[in-house]
């Protein structure tokens, strides 16, 4: 077994800790840290530029239909930066393992934001013929949270799209 290295166990710290204060802020009613923190679509109100990077801390903590604490995505991803984390820091070095880490994760949100325009923009094309507006999106977007986590995907899109275009009409 290896020696965990610091690089490593301060990521795991940073997102054990963002996971505990986004259950206890959203449970006491104070704050919810993953409408600042966590990656919004950019055409939409809570998106903020600096979720490119923060979104990498930030991991499923409540279900938002049914109110139960994940715990299962933190413990993988964790186990995930403790399993490759340490080897590849060990072989390059904190500077080159940090360059790594942010590399993949802004990678990774790059590629979730095409994949969601893409989808977004062909969802909305073949349903109605109105201008993609930021209340739109909005609206559509707060459909989905509310039945599938906030992931948009086109068959939820198009169940909601009728209420969401009279709501914004």
């Amino acid at each position: 077994m290896f020696r965990i290295t610091d690089t490593v166990k301060h990521l795991i710290i940073i997102n054990v800790l963002l996971w505990l204060a986004t259950i206890v802020l959203l449970n006491q009613g104070i704050f919810d840290l993953n409408k600042l923190l966590a990656f919004h679509f950019p055409a939409g109100r809570d998106f903020k530029i600096w979720q490119f990077i923060t979104h990498m801390f930030m991991h499923a903590s409540v279900n938002p239909v049914t109110g139960q604490i994940i715990i299962y995505h933190l413990l993988f991803n964790m186990f995930g930066i403790w399993m490759f984390g340490t080897p590849l820091e060990q072989m390059w070095g904190r500077n080159k393992f940090l360059f790594f880490y942010f590399s993949a994760g802004i990678g990774a949100v790059l590629l979730q934001l095409a994949f969601q325009y893409y989808e977004f923009q062909t969802a909305v094309a073949s349903i109605v013929e109105v201008p993609v507006t930021s209340e739109l999106i909005d609206i559509i977007a707060k459909a989905n949270a509310e039945t599938s986590a906030g992931r948009i995907n086109g068959e939820l899109l198009f169940n909601n799209i009728a209420p969401a275009l009279t709501e914004a009409g």
